[in-house]
């Protein structure tokens, strides 16, 4: 949830809109913002054969059939024709099965394979149907869901006017201060001790300043991406994340765009997906700017972690594509990494997860929350769901 500002432009990592289908949660947020929100849609796209197509989930537009090469169309059609109605039943067996049970192959390597493959790294055959819709169907009126909407079209979507989507996360921190709750920021967890079943100590560097911490008879909440606190409590695991890199890029000019975010299916394209901050708040760039925020999907330290020219390449194709004009003199401000952005859930996470969590249940004074610390692929209203129940 942070916001990154330059000289007047705000860019959240990656794009982010607070959305919940809970009243309770919704209320809770706004009340924390104090009327500085608006309501905010969803709209996405894709960006495919030098061309705009629909959000795929859960419909699967006419319009996005229509606009595929002609021998690819044809195939599609083909492949609908021969698939019965109703389905008999969605194969689970893997992200790729899940999808081609029903909506055939060609769709589903045109609307998802190709992009999964790219954004997680990882073969969607090894990744687990959990992350797939279930719920596909083709017809006329684009819509939107995702898997952190649960696969369910959200009921209310808001964004901060001002200061970016981390105004919600500042605002808790005033609140929690005023309860009189110490907070430590830019700072890293570097060691937890431990005596037999109790966590003892939390070691916390800040600064050039290590800074110990006595947790004998207090609870400890974890947050931190688990496979670093299974690797301070010595606990083996076989999990991955996935990492993130954001490429912010100053442009001449007003808003571009019509839509919340931009997915780029082709792997020929460094980057997966584009949003620009305009769309989310006009306070996002001074006046006679706009900006993109440029997503590169990788692990830590892959050859796009280590690029030290990944800025120029973001520019050089965003021009190629005609996304931008060089006459808006595109300008890399910053690039921002984190290597633990999303959990990949592979076949046969649960299990993994569950032999990780039954020992961490030793630990009488622990307790994992959240999605990066819970391996949990959650959207910021369901974290704060899980903390407000």
């Amino acid at each position: 949830m942070r916001t990154f500002r330059f000289n007047g432009f705000l860019f959240d990592f990656g794009p982010h809109v607070f959305r919940s289908n809970d009243e309770k949660v919704l209320a809770f947020a706004k009340d924390l913002l104090c009327g500085n929100y608006h309501r905010i849609s969803s709209n996405p796209a894709i960006f495919k054969y030098g061309k705009v197509f629909d959000n795929v989930i859960p419909v699967i537009t006419f319009r996005n059939i229509e606009g595929l090469p002609k021998d690819v169309r044809e195939k599609a059609e083909r492949e609908l024709r021969g698939l019965r109605r109703p389905i008999k039943g969605l194969d689970l067996e893997n992200f790729e099965t899940c999808i081609i049970s029903q909506i055939g192959e060609t769709l589903y390597w045109e609307f998802f394979g190709e992009y999964s493959k790219k954004w997680w790294g990882v073969d969607p055959k090894k990744l687990s149907s959990d992350i797939a819709p279930k719920n596909l169907v083709i017809g006329c009126e684009k819509s939107y869901a995702h898997i952190t909407t649960n696969f369910e079209r959200p009921s209310e979507e808001i964004y901060p006017t001002r200061g970016g989507i981390f105004e919600i996360a500042k605002r808790l921190k005033e609140r929690l201060e005023v309860l009189g709750a110490t907070i430590l920021t830019n700072s890293v967890v570097k060691a937890l001790e431990y005596d037999g079943d109790e966590i003892s100590k939390i070691v916390v560097k800040r600064a050039e300043e290590e800074v110990e911490i006595e947790a004998r008879g207090k609870l400890v909440v974890s947050t931190i991406p688990l496979t670093s606190l299974c690797n301070m409590l010595k606990v083996e695991n076989d999990l991955t994340y996935r990492g993130d890199i954001c490429v912010f890029v100053k442009l001449k000019g007003t808003k571009m765009l019509e839509y919340s975010w931009m997915y780029f299916h082709d792997s020929n394209v460094v980057f997966s997906r584009v949003y620009e901050p305009l769309y989310y708040s006009e306070n996002n760039s001074p006046k006679g700017y706009t900006s993109l925020c440029v997503e590169v999907t990788c692990f830590e330290n892959d050859v796009y972690w280590k690029d030290k020219y990944l800025g120029e390449k973001v520019v050089e194709q965003l021009t190629d594509l005609n996304i931008v004009k060089k006459s808006q003199e595109p300008e890399v401000l910053r690039l921002e990494k984190y290597a633990h952005a999303y959990p990949i859930y592979v076949v046969g996470y649960k299990e993994r997860l569950e032999r990780v969590f039954s020992k961490l249940r030793s630990f009488k004074n622990l307790k994992v929350i959240g999605r990066t610390g819970a391996f949990s692929y959650l959207n910021m209203g369901e974290c704060l769901k899980w903390a407000l129940y």
